[in-house]
């Protein structure tokens, strides 16, 4: 290999052997080997340096997977995704820079490598050119130290070339990412594009949104603010005609109390008898069978009461003191009767009777239950307070009996006996019982012990209209004394009489002993509407006697009693027949005049 050197070449080696006589050449050679692995050192950081610029792309890379997965939600995030876009594109362009600075240092490490090779390989061919044969013994072993150690450096540049290369493959990947990235970012500029028309129209779809709304807010204002007006003038119109209403009714209240008062006192001078009509809930077993269409019993007010016959399709209206709707309480129709204790304290014949088909609710109205009473509990309850608020005046006393007519017999049902009791007229005109029990009582307590005694002791059975079918007429007699301190003595009676239903035997099935009770009432029921009758025409005579239950109702029919009778009707179409005989008897009872009550007092 030195002998290949030009002349040239051996006058420029002559000079560099002078220049190096000082210095052995080994120590050069060494000292370029040092160099060499300088370099070779100063190569291997810049290939270190390289290194995180792969780690850069890898980051990007799973960046872009993000970036990837993010972009369906691109439409609804527009303004999120262009501050991420932003960001990607900062850290695309350093991972670029990077990528480049690492390129340009592997560049160099090439060139300067292979300048040094190149620089070593002239350096052997001048030495071997100056040493010449004479020294061929002795530069042989150098020349083989020299060999070595060019090998060993050739060695460590094969690493360094290794190591470069390492780095280059690590530097395309990167650039690979570095390409995959800019065409992600190219598809999202791409998307970007697409979206700005399409947010554009958004933009004005929601501008014109936006102005809409403001139109609707003001519309629906402005239509608040009317309807507020058109509210307040309607609420001030309802407050006058409220008002108005209000007037009217407590005009329409007035009068009708007033009406009602003259017609009490016309009823009071005429004596007649006054009649009210209860009419009962429908029960289980009329329900079902009920025909649709018109009510048989219908309400015009509370006077007046309408019965719809369906088999000739016509209603006809009866009008009576008070009528009660199904609805009507014991109280309410207590309240209408209340003023008759008072009567009865004042010296007064009092009468109440309930009239009316079995079934009715004719029992329910007199007597009730221990919880719900009927009128007997109740009137008798309204004397002892009436009794109380007199205490400081008057001294009164009360008595009660209580009887029945059971088949044309008068029955003691506070003491039963088998004695036998009539009905007599007294010489005043005035019908009593003789021998009848008469206990006295003192408060409600008393009466209700005595009430629950007789309930005992009447006579009842089952039919197939009433499961407790009253057998009997039962007659309360309730008699008063009260005496005015330094006064007279005023002595009154009432009667709170429970008829027995009028009953059709075919209807109610009747046989045997019941169909005799049957009979007897309905004969007593006729010869009671024989007495209407006659006082109705007013006949000169009235046949009372033709009964026990008219005997004993003689003094309250044709004397100076005030008299009330309950007439209580079924709601079903299937008792029309019996509710329309009973309405119309009411209304002949309606018309007749008693004449006015007197007062019996007795002077002290």
């Amino acid at each position: 290999m030195l002998k290949d050197l030009t002349p040239q070449h051996a006058e420029k080696s002559a000079k560099e052997v002078g220049c190096l006589a000082q210095q052995p050449a080994v120590d050069s050679l060494r000292a370029r080997g040092a160099a060499l692995a300088a370099e070779a050192a100063r190569l291997s950081e810049a290939a270190e340096q390289a290194a995180p610029q792969a780690k850069i792309a890898e980051k990007a890379e799973r960046t872009l997977r993000k970036l990837q997965q993010k972009f369906e939600e691109l439409e609804a995030k527009r303004g999120r995704l262009e501050g991420e876009l932003r960001g990607e594109q900062a850290s695309a362009e350093a991972s670029s820079g990077a990528t480049q600075g690492s390129s340009r240092a592997e560049a160099e490490a090439r060139q300067r490598n292979q300048a040094l090779t190149q620089r070593v390989k002239e350096l052997e061919a001048q030495l071997a050119k100056i040493q010449g044969p004479q020294h061929a013994g002795a530069d042989a072993a150098k020349n083989r130290q020299q060999d070595e150690a060019i090998a060993a450096a050739e060695r460590e540049h094969l690493a360094l070339q290794q190591q470069l290369e390492e780095r280059g493959r690590a530097v395309a990947k990167a650039r690979e990412a570095d390409a995959g990235i800019a065409a992600q970012l190219a598809k999202l500029q791409a998307a970007n594009g697409r979206l700005g028309p399409r947010l554009r129209l958004l933009q004005a779809a929601s501008a014109k949104l936006r102005d809409g709304q403001g139109q609707a807010t003001a519309e629906a204002r402005a239509a608040k603010q009317a309807f507020a007006e058109d509210m307040g003038r309607a609420i001030e119109a309802a407050r006058r005609l409220g008002e108005e209403a209000g007037a009217m009714q407590a005009n329409y209240s007035a009068a009708m109390d007033d009406r009602k008062k003259l017609h009490n006192q016309i009823l009071d001078l005429k004596g007649n008898i006054r009649v009210f009509v209860r009419v009962r809930p429908m029960n289980a077993k009329e329900k079902p069978t009920e025909p649709t269409g018109e009510a048989t019993v219908s309400f015009r007010d509370d006077t007046n009461i309408g019965l719809f016959d369906a088999q000739h399709s016509r209603r006809k209206w009866f009008e009576f003191d008070q009528v009660f709707d199904p609805n009507s309480s014991q109280a309410s129709v207590f309240e209408e009767a209340k003023p008759l204790a008072t009567s009865t304290l004042d010296g007064y014949n009092v009468c109440i009777f309930a009239y009316g088909q079995t079934g009715s609710g004719k029992t329910h109205t007199m007597t009730g239950t221990e919880k719900d009473p009927g009128l007997n509990t109740n009137v008798l309850r309204e004397l002892f307070h009436i009794r109380d608020e007199r205490k400081n005046e008057y001294d009164i006393s009360i008595s009660i009996a209580i009887t029945e007519i059971y088949n044309e017999t008068v029955r003691d049902l506070l003491c039963p006996t088998a004695k036998k009791l009539d009905v007599k007229i007294n010489q005043d005109g005035s019908t009593g019982v003789p021998g009848l029990t008469e206990l006295k009582v003192d408060t409600v307590g008393d009466v209700m012990k005595c009430i629950k005694e007789a309930s005992k002791n009447r006579a009842t059975t089952s039919t197939d209209m009433n499961e407790q079918s009253s057998r009997s007429h039962s007659i309360v007699t309730v008699r008063t004394q009260s005496t005015l301190r330094g006064g007279d003595t005023y002595i009154g009676k009432v009667h709170l009489i429970d008829l027995a239903g009028s009953e059709n035997t075919n209807k109610s099935g009747v046989t045997g002993q019941s169909m005799k009770e049957a009979q007897n009432i309905n004969k007593s029921l006729s010869a009671l509407g024989d007495v209407i009758q006659s006082l109705v025409a007013k006949n000169p005579h009235t046949p009372y006697r033709n009964s026990k239950l008219t005997m004993m109702l003689k003094d309250s029919l044709g004397g100076d009693s005030k008299t009330l009778m309950i007439v209580c009707a079924s709601p079903a179409q299937t008792n029309v027949t019996e509710t329309s005989s009973s309405l119309n008897f009411a209304s002949r009872a309606r018309n007749v005049e008693l004449g006015k009550a007197k007062r019996n007092a007795v002077a002290n």
